[in-house]
């Protein structure tokens, strides 16, 4: 044998020269996902449900980078109902697929240690808020018991201060070191109090604060936590345009500090603010689209606008030399990929449908023309009465909330909201965030306590007993009355099933048995076939319906290229197949808890106008829409579908929005309530728009929200006497004074 011998020389510490050693000079970055697929639960053998997400790769920077001009990154995420989903991943809310995909390096390391030791747990280093599916006072830990705990002026032990919110002084029965709360930094919580502009809110109970404050106070309560990343979804929603304002200035302050770091999430129907640096664009396909720096996506805006209009672009993305920012090539050659296919058919599984391309133009580059009127609409005169104000004034002591302002009326000068709803007209009441909008709607629905005490009419009644007529009770309201609102969807019942949801609306409560005929069932199957496109997909994606494998019971001719579509996707189920006796059973498998934030309020939508009321109101109702469902709404109001006509001559509409484009071109009269920083009565106005105007105009909603002066020099006053139908003037134009738009 031949024996092998061998020296080992001993190893020696040789010191490196401060000169050579290597270091990275670039921090570990907050959150990596790389190559992530996304499941709400792990995956089994056999488990058929869809990821979320596949492929993520996405980086938070934990400091500035060097190519961002040691400018911190400011990032928004736009998409649809996903971009929720995206937001939740990031937290961690969802199984990561493999589990090392998804990292947050920084969190580990010895500078935040010192630093924050408790942000080196991710749940509390990354911090999520949610504000699409939130009801004024129902949210933030004190949910109330019903929708009119919250006008009531006796306080229960549980309606916390915004002090006490904000300290964490919750508990009915705390411990001996609980009883100051869970915050100790003085300093701090002077600080975020003073930031977001709360000093006049802090001995107000939460329950009682408007969609604005209570979103301004959530965010305060999460800058308590020292959080490192604040996920924000859908910060804008529900806010005014002044409000909105503001929120984004101080949000952008937020950013700049990066103190946390900032992530928004928009729909199309939010403005970008100018203030963002960077986006992550979801497409259909759970990818992404695009991600990178914000003028990235202002190379591929023409090329989207082609792509939207069906046509074919060339073969580069221009002709020229100038190089692009990272991952425009990238998303240029995710969308040609998908024009080479069928681009008719969105729904099949390519990265981006041309729905979903022109909501992104449409988010992008909203023209200052949208919405002009092409058609002349006269505001209906209306028949009986169906709402009548008269003086209404909702005060608590001697804070007034709702008219705090004179009205001409008869020629003379009146206090109080004077107003008159008929059937067939369609309002629009505006107003800032706490200038009484939802309280006037209470005072309709009677949710609020006042309503019996104040000078109020429904349908010519009192809600009291009047000599020779009873006064009208709970449950006709309910009846004649359809409503959707915030506060309706935080309370809503999330195990009802989508027919179970529309059913309700025939109820006396949420909950109770309906009362339901033939006739009734066909009106709500009406209903649920002409949505069905939109429903019918959440079904397939969540395994709970599977796609038709034959062509059994096909309707129409089968061609070859719905033999080549029908195996594959199961989108088209609705439009060539039926399974016999069993064309609705989708809608009694998913509930109103699983369907994301848009349909939920489609839902409800539904819901106001499946039991044809007397009285539709619509609060926020369209929020968290994507522009094509919401046209789809839209012309659902005016048309109807089948059996189920639009809203009839003898309904009346009655709607709140802080968006423009949300507003149907139905509605021919406004009303724009005064904020609190208004001088009484200087911000009220009302009256009807003129037969060349529409509320989705720019031009006339930035009108009718201008100050008193600029109002009256650019809109000129309508002749009261003149009725544009020629129909003979009602009583009510003479009696108020208007102010046409």
């Amino acid at each position: 044998m031949l024996r092998l011998a061998c020296r080992v020389r001993p190893l020696r510490s040789v010191p490196v020269s401060p000169r050579i050693r290597l270091k990275s000079t670039v921090a570990p970055p907050l959150i990596r996902l790389e190559r992530a697929t996304c499941y709400e639960q792990y995956p089994t053998p056999g488990d058929t449900s869809q990821p979320f997400f596949r492929t993520l790769s996405f980086v938070l920077p934990s400091k500035p980078l060097e190519e961002d001009a040691f400018q911190p990154q400011k990032w928004a995420v736009i998409g649809l109902s996903d971009k929720t989903k995206f937001l939740e991943f990031l937290n961690g809310q969802h199984v990561s697929v493999p589990p090392d995909a998804r990292s947050h390096p920084y969190l580990l390391t010895e500078e935040l240690a010192a630093k924050n030791p408790r942000a080196r747990f991710v749940r509390h280093a990354i911090r999520y808020l949610g504000f699409s599916g939130e009801g004024s006072g129902a949210t933030g830990g004190t949910r109330g018991a019903y929708l009119s705990a919250r006008y009531e002026s006796l306080r229960e032990e549980t309606d916390w201060t915004v002090r006490q919110y904000l300290r964490g002084q919750t508990s009915l029965n705390p411990l001996a070191e609980e009883k100051d709360g869970t915050v100790h930094d003085e300093e701090q919580l002077g600080q975020v109090i003073s930031d977001l502009s709360l000093e006049a809110l802090l001995d107000m109970p939460v329950a009682n604060l408007s969609n604005g404050q209570m979103r301004r106070t959530r965010i305060a309560k999460a800058l308590l936590s020292k959080p490192e990343v604040l996920l924000l979804d859908d910060p804008f929603m529900g806010l005014d345009p002044r409000a909105a304002q503001k929120m984004s200035g101080l949000l952008n302050s937020l950013a700049d500090k990066s103190e946390p770091r900032l992530i928004l999430a928009l729909g199309p129907q939010d403005l970008l603010p100018d203030w963002i640096t960077h986006t992550v664009i979801l497409a259909d396909c759970q990818q992404i689209l695009y991600k990178g720096r914000r003028s990235g996506v202002d190379r591929l805006i023409p090329f989207f606008e082609k792509v939207a209009k069906g046509h074919r672009p060339g073969p580069t993305l221009n002709e020229g030399d100038e190089p692009f920012e990272e991952g425009v090539e990238e998303c240029y050659t995710k969308l040609m990929s998908t024009v080479k296919t069928d681009f008719s058919h969105g729904r099949k599984r390519t990265i981006a449908s041309r729905e979903f391309i022109q909501e992104l133009v449409a988010c992008w580059k909203r023209s200052s023309s949208e919405g002009a009127a092409q058609v002349k609409h006269d505001p209906p005169r209306g028949g009986e009465p169906l709402i009548e104000m008269d003086g209404v004034r909702v005060q608590y002591g001697d804070k007034a909330v709702l008219g705090n302002w004179s009205q001409s009326v008869d020629g003379q000068s009146k206090e109080g909201l004077h107003w008159t709803v008929r059937r067939g007209q369609r309002w629009a009441v505006l107003g800032a965030n706490g200038s009484g909008k939802t309280t006037l709607l209470s005072l309709i629905t009677s949710d609020h306590p006042q309503t019996y005490a104040l000078p109020i009419r429904l349908f010519g009644r009192s809600r009291l007993p009047e000599a020779g007529k009873p006064g009208i009770s709970i449950f006709e309201l309910q009846r004649r009355i359809g409503h959707s609102s915030p506060e309706v969807h935080a309370f809503f019942p999330r195990q009802l099933t989508v027919r179970e949801s529309l059913e309700s609306a025939f109820a006396d409560t949420f909950l109770a048995r309906p009362k339901l005929s033939y006739e009734l069932d066909l009106d709500v199957e009406a209903l649920l076939d002409h949505f069905r496109p939109e429903l019918y997909r959440i079904a397939e994606l969540k395994g709970i319906i599977e796609p038709p494998r034959s062509t059994r019971g096909i309707k129409g001719p089968i061609t070859k290229e719905l033999m080549s579509l029908f195996p594959r996707d199961g989108y088209f189920f609705h439009k060539h197949y039926e399974p016999l006796g069993q064309e609705y059973e989708w809608a009694d498998k998913i509930t109103f808890g699983e369907l994301p934030l848009d349909l939920q309020r489609l839902v409800l939508f539904l819901r106001a106008l499946v039991h044809r009321p007397d009285i539709v109101i619509l609060d926020e109702a369209f929020s968290g829409m994507s522009p094509s469902l919401r046209q789809k709404c839209h012309e659902f109001l005016e048309h109807g579908a089948g059996r189920f006509r639009g809203l009839t001559d003898q309904q009346a509409l009655v709607m709140i929005s802080h968006s423009y484009p949300e507003i149907p071109r139905i509605v021919r009269y406004y009303m724009r309530l005064p904020s609190a920083d208004e001088e009484a009565g200087q911000g009220f106005r009302f009256g009807p728009l003129r037969s060349t105007s529409a509320m989705n105009d720019r031009k006339v909603w930035q009108t009718i929200w201008s100050s008193r002066e600029t109002f009256e020099s650019e809109a000129e006053r309508a002749d009261p006497e003149q009725a544009p139908t020629g129909e003979p003037v009602r009583e009510d134009f003479k009696r108020y004074e208007w102010q046409s738009v």
